[in-house]
């Protein structure tokens, strides 16, 4: 089946576009197996890689100028395109998500969601391995899908989790997609709100009768004659409990992820793994980081990191979810999200506190304002001053949450770089 790429790549002008992780794997995929291929690379940041010899680079501000020279683009996920490119040349663009789906769509469980796909794809890979199935995790949490081709044989299972970017450009839905939601977020990176949720609905655009599509909170930006439409047997997981929740013993906390359990439930149906298998799988996930992470508990205070939560309906859910929370700390990159179902539902809240970090501080302010709410907010100037303040207004038992509806540019490289920062203040200044 690899051959399948091999032959769609050979004889090609190659260009890759972005050489991050993903990059570096196409780069190493096509000199193992065509050395013969003309190959360059391009990338707004300077190459600097032992490995890249006597190889074409094209870097800096224009570096999207090159795509025109080549015949097939491999765009790695994180290059914005937006409409810098016209549509003669954006038809040039294929990526590994792509070719990979082509060719391996029948070992493909997709899981794509504006909020929760690593939990979920983490969730059914542990179910599959517990229950003796060779599975592999792959894309936006895992490895980059061209390195586990050679360890595919006919029984594996590829649990692939799939990020807008990765689903921007492809032309082959899995066999099992998983669409959780489509929130307001990743507006940066897309002309459009509309491309961002056309993106995310490549999940299953390409599905077949054979296929099969589970869906959660999806209808505001898919219409139920969207799905309708879409040939494959379907699942709506907010309206199946596959296994009673109440029989559901989990390290995992609130409702959101009770739907995320209720996905890997309705796979495990599929893959007919027994009941007491699958539960005792659920109980034995470890949550990953990041994610209403607990923190440790000091001075009497409860302390979160929800540092992933960069959409203001995940903020909600952890709320709900912990139901104590007498701190809330928000905010980071402003990238002009309609923040008003956040602050109303703050206000409706038990939250005492908000702590409000740079740049979206002022704007949540002014939102508070519009009804003369501003009691109980505290604008600061970095993490360090947040977590002081933190530690002043908390009320002993109750908990403080880390969850920012806001991406973490500009102040950090990461959301993991932002909880970790949260997660050592709180324990350096306890």
């Amino acid at each position: 089946m690899k051959e399948q790429i091999v032959n769609y790549l050979r004889g090609k002008k190659i260009l890759i576009l972005g050489f991050g992780r993903e990059g570096k794997s196409s780069l190493n995929f096509i000199r193992q197996n065509l050395p013969e291929a003309t190959v360059a690379i391009a990338d707004q940041n300077p190459i600097d890689d032992p490995d890249v010899v006597n190889i074409t680079t094209i870097t800096g501000e224009n570096y999207l100028q090159a795509c025109a020279d080549y015949d097939l683009i491999l765009k790695a996920p994180g290059v914005v395109i937006k409409n810098d490119l016209d549509d003669a040349t954006k038809a040039k663009i294929t990526s590994q998500t792509d070719l990979f789906m082509r060719v391996y769509h029948q070992h493909v469980i997709g899981v794509t969601g504006t909020k929760g796909k690593s939990t979920t794809s983490s969730l059914i890979h542990h179910v599959l391995k517990c229950a003796g199935y060779d599975s592999q995790l792959v894309g936006n949490i895992g490895k980059p899908s061209f390195d586990v081709i050679d360890s595919i044989n006919e029984n594996t299972i590829i649990v692939y989790e799939l990020s807008a970017h990765q689903l921007e450009y492809i032309k082959a839905s899995p066999y099992i997609a998983v669409l959780l939601n489509i929130y307001e977020e990743h507006f940066d990176h897309y002309a459009t709100p509309e491309d961002y949720y056309n993106a995310k609905k490549n999940i299953f655009r390409y599905q077949t009768q054979n296929d099969l599509l589970i869906y959660g909170d999806i209808f505001q930006h898919a219409t139920p004659e969207e799905i309708a439409a879409v040939p494959s047997a379907k699942i709506d997981i907010t309206k199946k409990e596959i296994i009673p929740n109440d029989q559901i013993r989990t390290q995992l906390i609130g409702a959101h992820n009770r739907l995320n359990i209720q996905v890997a439930a309705a796979i495990a149906y599929v893959f007919r793994i027994d009941g007491e298998v699958f539960k005792a799988a659920i109980a034995s996930f470890q949550p990953l980081p990041h994610r209403l992470e607990f923190v440790g508990t000091f001075r009497g205070i409860k302390f979160y990191n929800d540092s992933i939560a960069t959409a203001q309906e995940a903020v909600i859910n952890a709320v709900k979810a912990l139901g104590d929370v007498d701190t809330l700390i928000l905010g980071g990159m402003d990238r002009g999200l309609d923040y008003h179902p956040l602050v109303d539902f703050l206000r409706h809240s038990n939250v005492r506190n908000v702590i409000l970090l740079p740049a979206t501080a002022e704007r949540f302010r002014q939102i508070f304002a519009e009804d003369r709410y501003l009691q109980g907010l505290f604008p600061v100037k970095d993490m360090r001053e947040a977590v002081e303040q933190a530690y002043k207004l908390t009320t002993p038992s109750k908990s403080c949450l880390l969850s920012p509806a806001a991406a973490s540019y500009g102040f950090y490289k990461n959301f993991e770089e932002r909880g970790d920062d949260y997660k050592n203040l709180v324990n350096m200044l306890k």
